[in-house]
């Protein structure tokens, strides 16, 4: 059955980790990588784990057999021990509880499968076979990691940067989207790097573009057409002028004008 993939918030959240070996260091790695506070049980772990709960104040480790206890009060739980029994005990005792859990085998009732990751940055990408095919899994990350560009991260960030000027610049959902998709083409053929002077240039074309734009446009070049049809009839003088303005018949001239005809 294939797995929804959901991105969740871990800055902050509570992990456990049950293990000491590699699988458990991995997946502490990928848990701290994403602001989770993380604590491993294990009897024994091994050096790298070690060294890496020491070097990472995000890491608490604890040196003595994993219980199913240790999982009150937890965000979410990894079950990394080569014990089917414990997982299928310690997944049980999660999901009573309505909490995340993913074995290492994937077999023992995991309610979450750990991805293989592609991030750059605040950009990840997230590969799933459902827990059949890890090694399909990496040969997925490896050829995307190979084939996306490795400024794609950075070139993410900008435009972020510029969704609040581009919000307030156009107020159509459909501009916008114009306006990101002309600013990341862009800054894919710069490597990442978007000028200011390009934002502000591709605002202007999609207002241009849009339909207020071209009818402001338009609008524009009426008016220009009727003030240029306006010219003055001869011997009329400035209808503006009240020193060229002559009187209709039976109005008596302004002060110190000839009456009309006279």
């Amino acid at each position: 059955m294939a797995y929804f993939p959901v991105f969740i918030q871990l800055e902050g959240k509570r992990c456990l980790v049950a293990g000491g070996g590699r699988v458990a260091l991995r997946k502490c790695r990928i848990l701290a990588g994403f602001g989770a506070r993380v604590l491993v049980v294990a009897r024994e772990a091994c050096r790298e784990l070690k060294d890496f709960s020491e070097e990472s104040p995000a890491v608490e480790l604890l040196c003595r057999k994993a219980r199913a206890e240790d999982a009150d009060g937890m965000d979410l739980v990894v079950c990394a021990v080569d014990d089917k029994a414990f997982c299928k005990g310690l997944a049980k005792y999660c999901r009573k509880r309505h909490i995340p859990v993913n074995t290492a085998d994937g077999e023992e009732g995991s309610t979450f499968f750990f991805p293989a990751i592609v991030r750059q940055e605040d950009m990840v990408i997230g590969i799933s076979t459902g827990g059949k095919s890890p090694a399909a899994a990496r040969y997925l990350r490896q050829r995307l990691e190979e084939c996306l560009p490795r400024h794609l991260g950075k070139l993410i960030d900008r435009l972020g940067s510029f969704r609040l000027l581009v919000k307030k610049s156009l107020s159509k959902q459909q501009d916008r989207e114009k306006a990101f998709a002309r600013l990341l083409q862009i800054g894919l053929s710069r490597e990442g790097e978007i000028p200011r002077e390009a934002v502000d240039e591709v605002l202007k074309k999609v207002r241009e573009q849009s339909p207020e734009g071209k009818r402001t446009k338009r609008n524009g070049r009426t008016d220009s057409d009727r003030n240029q049809g306006q010219q003055a009839v001869p011997g009329a003088g400035n209808v503006s002028d009240p020193g060229h303005r002559k009187s209709l018949p039976g109005q008596q001239a302004p002060a110190g004008l000839p009456e009309n005809g006279r």
